[in-house]
């Protein structure tokens, strides 16, 4: 999972880094990031809401050394600072989470009409996959190695390699850059769809048109992609082969695990 990048980054680029962030979610940014003493507060960002303008001091914390959550000691004083600086709300923005105490403390101003807008480690990880690429680049040295679309655990179906005697997961890390897709005409003129590894399947892909796992993995190329699957299978003189559209179905639903969404950059 890739909250091993974020906890690569310096304290100061996390600072950078909630304000891209909150730009995405809608809000635009009062007062950014800056050296020095920050007078209690790391950014400043404000939304409108029922055509009012809705301000809110921003606390980033990111102890990415020793990852224990925030406690009441790392947040003193917040009702304090939200009015020194004008504010009407207070978003907690931390790399890690927030202990009971400090959570009670933020239901109590909530209580007392302070709005409050908890971003936590786990709210992150369900941005991110929502950001542009290039905003991401800024932070993360390759965003599309990022692997944070395969889910873990009973949920993640493996797309395992169609050669013989291969029981490989071509999804994985380090077999998506040594696996690939394409078509095989047999003696008959019939095409079967064929994913697995280079070594495995190559020699069958005796079509023009085969596709890298890592290149279909971004959203325009996949695009291009169905557009061959297509043309394929409509192309006359050729027959298709009963599990043709089931294997090509299953590639499909299988990708969609660790696709790459639009914007993110492009496959070179």
């Amino acid at each position: 999972m890739y909250q091993d990048h974020i906890y690569e980054l310096t304290p100061k680029k996390w600072e950078w880094f909630a304000q891209d962030v909150l730009f995405h979610l809608g809000f635009s940014v009062v007062v950014g990031p800056s050296e020095g003493v920050d007078e209690g507060m790391d950014l400043i960002v404000e939304i409108k809401r029922n055509e009012e303008n809705y301000k809110y001091l921003v606390s980033c914390k990111h102890p990415y050394k020793s990852k224990k959550n925030v406690g009441v000691r790392q947040e003193s004083d917040i009702r304090d600072r939200v009015e020194q600086h004008d504010c009407n709300g207070f978003i907690a923005f931390y790399s890690v989470g927030a202990t009971s105490g400090l959570k009670k403390k933020l239901y109590a101003l909530q209580q007392k009409g302070i709005d409050v807008i908890e971003i936590y480690l786990d709210d992150v990880l369900d941005i991110i996959p929502t950001m542009r690429g290039y905003t991401l680049q800024k932070y993360f040295n390759a965003p599309q190695k990022l692997y944070h679309h395969i889910v873990e655990g009973t949920d993640y179906k493996p797309l395992i390699c169609k050669g013989e005697s291969c029981d490989k997961d071509i999804l994985t890390q380090e077999n998506i850059p040594w696996s690939l897709a394409g078509f095989y005409i047999d003696d008959a003129n019939t095409v079967h769809f064929v994913y697995g590894c280079k070594h495995c399947v190559a020699n069958y892909c005796n079509h023009p048109y085969w596709a890298e796992i890592s290149q279909i993995r971004y959203v325009e190329q996949m695009q291009m992609w169905n557009s061959i699957i297509e043309d394929v299978s409509i192309s006359k003189g050729l027959v298709l082969a009963s599990d043709y559209f089931k294997d090509a179905f299953t590639l499909q639903h299988a990708m969609l695990q660790i696709q790459i969404p639009q914007g993110w950059g492009r496959w070179i």
